[in-house]
């Protein structure tokens, strides 16, 4: 029997063969720590890594007791070459020294010298805010740009301050010089569409303003509870072009907003015990798809607003006394075709009255317009099958109704079986259950 023959087959490296812009685009795609690992593949790979233009650094939070990214960081940056960083995100955490040789700020400049597009700069350390540098608020290539918790903004006058195309921009958690340098920084951002601001308790700012022709975006969250004095506190937002508006606000400070005739997506979600006048609510009178966190007062205030345009509607009650008042909503909504009743924020349903006194007349959503209604937490109150048997019986377009049941409810079962008796005006409309 011949003898096998045995061939040697060499591995060929092909992906070294790359031209090395090749190779850049590559190692963008990974994470830096593995990017500046193949610096000991060749002597080819030994500089590579040193012209990728997309740089992370984040600290582990899940264990503290890690060294910090930092060293990393600073060793790498220093050795970097190329002229241009398309994208660099920096997040130390509390392991991150705090020594005088922690120069955060050193690196930000010279993302901001090779025209950055992308920057996210997110400080968690056991340092007080630090600033940045001013060379930043004048970037001319930044798109977006991400400033969170220890960050002090202190932002130049307004003549030297300009980022021309800055399109989003996060503020989470910073701490503001002043009101001015908040005014200043969103005033240099000519093409802003996005704003996403996340509040701290002591941020420097009593009236915070978002004065922003061209914003698009806008997601506003205080949660921030403790404030001891209420004196004066606002959040004041002139942005007439917003079509998608987020705000979140357990705060008590007052509102001041002006209309926003391009909005199609509103979720307002403010502290319970709030008193809005007319014109907060009026403010989004023109919107297309409105959630709402309701208290009293704020359903209250709805039923002299007339949402013409409205076809979308959820409400989260916070009370339980509110149906009634909210068939005054609906009569002013007389395009809707969606409407969510949510009681998951009702923890006591028991607290519910007995019975309600149904209108004289009914609303024209109702009656030419409402075809999918749905009903979260539903209770088995009377009031709530009572209701539950209002909309059915009136909503002559009503494609389908869904029933989703409170947990622990005795004998569910049963009380589907209840619902599924009550009577339709629409023949061709299906009621489901979750």
């Amino acid at each position: 029997m011949a003898e096998a023959k045995i061939e040697e087959i060499g591995c060929e490296d092909r992906i070294s063969a790359l031209p090395e812009d090749v190779l850049v685009e590559i190692l963008d795609l990974l994470p830096t720590k593995d990017v500046v690992a193949t610096m000991i593949l060749s002597k080819r790979w030994l500089s590579i890594w040193t012209m990728v233009r997309t740089l992370e650094y984040k600290e582990d939070m899940d264990d503290e007791s890690k060294k910090s990214v930092w060293w990393f960081l600073n060793k790498s940056l220093q050795l970097h070459k190329s002229p241009v960083i398309d994208s660099l995100c920096i997040e130390l955490g509390p392991q991150c020294p705090t020594t005088d040789d922690v120069d955060i700020g050193k690196w930000v400049a010279k993302a901001v010298d090779c025209l950055v597009w992308t920057l996210t700069i997110k400080l968690l350390w056991s340092a007080g805010p630090t600033s940045l540098p001013k060379s930043l608020y004048s970037c001319d290539t930044l798109f977006e740009l991400t400033l969170s918790d220890q960050i002090l903004v202190n932002v130049p006058s307004s003549s030297s301050a300009y980022l021309p195309f800055l399109s989003d921009l996060e503020l989470i958690r910073v701490v503001y010089k002043d009101e001015d340098s908040l005014v200043t920084l969103l005033s240099s951002c000519p093409v802003l569409e996005t704003l996403f601001v996340k509040r701290k308790i002591d941020d420097n700012v009593k009236k915070f303003t978002i004065k922003v022709p061209s914003l698009l975006y806008l997601w506003y969250i205080n949660d921030s509870s403790d404030v001891v004095d209420y004196t004066d506190r606002c959040l004041v937002v002139d942005a007439p072009a917003v079509n998608t508006c987020r705000i979140t606000d357990y705060s008590l400070d007052s509102f001041s907003i002006e209309d926003m005739p391009c909005l199609q997506d509103a979720n307002i979600n403010v502290e319970e015990s709030y008193h809005p006048d007319d014109k907060f609510l009026t403010s989004f009178s023109s919107v297309l798809s409105l959630h709402l966190n309701l208290s009293d007062a704020m359903v209250m205030r709805c039923t002299n607003v007339n949402f013409s345009r409205l076809i979308k509607l959820s409400i989260c009650p916070y009370g339980p006394d509110m149906l009634e008042t909210l068939l005054l909503l609906l009569k002013n909504a007389p395009k809707l075709k969606e409407f969510l009743v949510d009681y998951k924020f009702v923890y006591h349903p028991e607290d519910l009255p007995w019975s309600w006194k149904q209108p004289s007349h009914v609303p024209e959503c109702l009656s030419s317009q409402l075809e999918i209604f749905e009903w979260r937490e539903y209770g088995d109150r009377i009031i709530e099958e009572e209701f539950l048997t209002y909309v059915l019986a009136n909503s002559k377009r009503l494609k389908t109704a869904t029933i989703s049941l409170r947990l622990n409810l005795e004998d569910p079962e049963l009380i589907i079986e209840e619902l599924k008796d009550l009577p339709r005006v629409s023949t061709t409309s299906h009621l489901l259950f979750k």
